[in-house]
């Protein structure tokens, strides 16, 4: 695959754009220039551009998601090669691998969600240094989470915004969450792609372009719509031949043309009667009609609730309680009915109580009138107007009896509506008439339509042809020089257009093409075939990736659904097959590519497969990849590779703390448990000399067998053993020394030199005899040197 290919006609800078104004037309070229000097660029080349290609040197993360109080360091050489980060689940590999995102990218969201802050440290810091090789630059978040670039003189700055575009084209960090959304549904492969063929300067200069287009379009929708008028006009005053010119000669009409338009209507009158008056649509609204009914029966039954003559007798029993009258205060003391005569009856307590209910059912009847004369109030959108006299006589001239009729129900409810009374009016009554005035609203509304057509008619109609003339050309003096801005904004813009489709291609084409190519590579084992990949969608609306997948020879029909065919490992090889080709772009500025976990629900031989390719990377970029087991680096060893292996170990209680170790070698990093043991036995023993001596020799022993069996599965991948071969070759071989004859006859196999095991019988013997009880006497420490050596040469086997 061509890693050196370069884009032809790609403008991704405002400094491209501006490079490329030198080959448009004069106009065009003003225009695009202006743009440019309103964007305000500099035109001094970026950090991007003339500074790269940039490395990470290290990384320092503490009180970030899954890393707590104590910080995680890792040191890497800034330079092309292969480091690799083992870690099992729930060490914080993946938290560190974010902290990395989350700086390089210049603090851009994330397309997945993720708790940040950690719940035992909330003083967040990232730190990660890269460099050029002439210069670094420290890139910080703390617990603000904003990210600020620190130079080497200690000044702090936003980081510059064509780093975060560049890292957002060509992304390269990829983690784990990234690459679900498209194992979880291929169809986001669109979205995960589609990022790396944005051209956010060409979109910016098509977005700028836009507002001068839609003055110039205004422009000409206000002169089209003063034109028509014009023509109409003449139209309907009977000048055909005028109306011939104007139509021949359209509403952008030349200068000459306008001249001789404006001679021929020279003498026409300057004004237009003035338009008849006519009455706003009444609507029937039934919340008000509903209010209203039920106001004047509430009104009418409180009427009712109260007798005939209530308030005569309201006023004599208020006469007959007052205390000032003499005459009445025998019939008070005495209880003597003045009246009847009738004595001891209580008289005065029933007439209070009578005066008190009539007073009751009186104010009842005030307080339902009040009520029902606002209601009738809110009625006035749903009553028809006076009829205005010019609509009186437009009615008079149809000379129908419908429209008499209807003329005098107007008039008879108009009449109504301006008397409206709780005194006069009942429930009843106001019901009909409500449903007369809706009714009379359904007839009037065609009429009213068709009164306004006629009367724009007759407006357009009396209207002088001189003065639709005259506020034409005015329009068309007053837009000409928005009309040639539009006419050259269109073409520039049409330009643009050209300049989006051809990069997209330029960049697309050598994309496509490495992915389809890296997807046979690492689907050499199977028959499902990507057999095309495209770019769709325009310049204007969303864009999408399509795939074209094809069975052994059967093509798989096209739709969203077409990858269901696709296995979780398989889908997981096409986010990578997508995602490397885009990373490893030749105009990037990164010179790192860092993967988290990317042999998710891979098989062996597609953990091959990658190893190889990324091997070829690890030639030109920095990869970095963590990954929760130790296929990958198997893979590695068994090309012959040596990459930086480092291990990340979460140990310590209650705040537990991740260490980093190298362990290119397993067994030299179990050794190296063992030997932080010893010194710590040596400092304040726990165990008797024996039990350690037991305990040194069956630990060096499993050191020595982990890293011989590691190396017979690198050998086994060597010479292409498979994984069920090995295991019964394994288990026939348990002891150490029969381990070591197998590892020899792979390396035999293999045509490297196999070890040499004489000049270390002794250690094994010791080894093999502490296993079993038999603890030997001699240096604990000589134990341990002895083995780490025999490890050492395990290890160098066909280095």
């Amino acid at each position: 695959m061509d890693a050196t290919a370069t884009p032809r006609d790609v403008l991704l800078t405002w400094q491209d754009i501006a490079d490329a104004a030198t080959g448009l037309e004069p106009a065009m070229r003003e225009l695009l220039l202006e743009i440019v000097r309103e964007k305000g660029i500099t035109l001094a080349t970026s950090v991007i551009t003339a500074e790269g290609p940039w490395y990470v040197r290290s990384v320092r993360v503490r009180g970030h998601i899954g890393v707590g109080q104590q910080p995680v360091e890792l040191s890497f050489t800034p330079a092309p090669g292969l480091t690799l980060i083992t870690a099992r689940n729930g060490t914080g590999k993946t938290s560190v691998a974010d902290g990395l995102r989350h700086n390089l990218s210049g603090g851009s969201q994330r397309a997945y969600q993720v708790l940040a802050d950690n719940v035992h440290c909330g003083d967040r810091e990232i730190l990660v240094t890269v460099t050029n090789g002439h210069r670094d630059v420290e890139i910080v978040c703390g617990s603000d989470k904003v990210v600020s670039w620190r130079d080497s003189a200690g000044m702090s700055a936003t980081p510059p915004v064509e780093w975060a575009e560049a890292f957002a084209r060509y992304m390269p960090v990829l983690l784990y969450p990234e690459v679900s959304q498209v194992i979880q549904d291929p169809g986001n492969l669109h979205s995960f792609l589609k990022d790396a063929l944005e051209l956010g300067a060409l979109e910016e200069l098509q977005a700028r372009l836009k507002p001068v287009r839609e003055a110039g379009m205004a422009a000409r929708r206000e002169l089209d719509r003063t034109f028509s008028t014009a023509v109409n006009s003449v139209h309907r005053s009977g000048r055909p031949d005028l109306e011939s010119l104007l139509r021949s000669c359209g509403s952008a009409a030349d200068p000459d043309t306008v001249q001789h338009i404006r001679a021929l209507v020279g003498d026409l009158a300057d004004t237009a009667p003035p338009p008849p008056s006519l009455p706003e649509l009444w609507q029937d609204d039934s919340v008000r009609r509903s209010g209203a009914v039920s106001a004047l029966q509430r009104l009418a039954g409180a009427r009712a609730a109260s007798l005939p003559g209530a308030a005569a007798v309201r006023d004599a029993l208020a006469r007959l309680l007052d205390h000032d009258n003499p005459l009445l205060t025998r019939n008070r003391e005495h209880d003597v009915c003045p009246l009847c005569q009738a004595g001891g009856r209580g008289w005065v307590e029933i007439a209070t109580s009578t005066r008190i209910r009539l007073d009751e059912t009186t104010d009842a009847i005030g307080v339902a009138e009040t009520a029902a004369a606002k209601a009738l109030a809110n009625l006035t959108s749903c009553l028809p107007p006076a009829l205005p006299a010019s609509l009186r006589e437009a009615l008079h001239r149809q000379a129908a009896p419908a429209y008499e009729l209807r003329i005098k129900q107007w008039d008879r409810l108009a009449h109504i509506a301006a008397d409206l009374s709780p005194y006069t009016m009942s429930a009843e009554t106001l019901t009909m008439v409500l449903d007369e005035c809706a009714d009379l609203a359904v007839w009037y509304a065609p009429i009213r339509e068709q009164l306004f057509a006629v009367r724009d008619e007759a407006i357009a109609a009396q209207a002088t042809i001189k003065a639709h003339i005259e506020l034409w050309i005015e329009t068309l003096t007053g837009t000409r020089p928005a009309l040639a801005r539009l006419a050259v904004a269109e073409r520039l813009n049409r330009r643009v257009d050209t300049w989006l489709r051809t990069s997209r291609e330029e960049i697309f084409g050598p994309i496509g093409t490495q992915v389809k190519q890296l997807w046979a590579v690492l689907n050499s084992d199977t028959d499902l075939r990507l057999i095309d990949i495209a770019l769709t969608g325009g310049t204007q609306r969303q864009r999408s990736v399509a795939l074209a997948l094809a069975d052994g020879d059967v093509v798989v029909p096209a739709g969203r659904n077409s990858s269901a065919v696709l296995s979780t490992g398989q889908r997981n090889a096409l986010s990578l097959a997508t995602y490397l080709p885009r990373a490893t772009q030749p105009e990037s500025p990164f010179g790192f590519l860092i993967l988290d976990d990317p042999i998710h629900a891979f098989d062996t031989w597609r953990v091959r497969y990658l190893a190889a390719h990324l091997l070829e990377l690890a030639t030109r970029f920095q990869v970095v990849v963590f990954t929760h087991d130790d296929r990958l680096w198997r893979e590695f060893r068994a090309f012959g590779a040596r990459p930086t292996h480092m291990r990340m170990d979460r140990r310590g209680a209650p705040q537990p703390q991740v260490r980093i170790s190298h362990v290119t070698s397993p067994g030299a990093h179990l050794l190296d448990d063992l030997q932080e043991m010893l010194d710590k036995e040596a400092r304040k023993p726990i165990g008797t000399p024996e039990a350690t001596t037991a305990m040194t020799l069956a630990l060096c022993r499993q050191a020595l067998d982990t890293e011989v069996v590691t190396q017979i599965e690198i050998m086994a991948r060597r010479i292409k053993l498979a994984e069920a071969k090995v295991a019964e070759d394994l288990r026939a071989k348990r002891k150490t020394r029969e381990q070591l004859g197998l590892l020899n006859e792979y390396a035999q196999r293999a045509g490297i030199q196999p070890v040499p095991t004489h000049p270390y019988d002794q250690t094994i013997r010791a080894l093999n005899g502490g296993s079993h009880g038999r603890v030997p006497n001699g240096d604990l420490q000589r134990w341990v040197r002895d083995t780490r050596e025999i490890i050492r040469v395990v290890n160098g086997i066909g280095g």
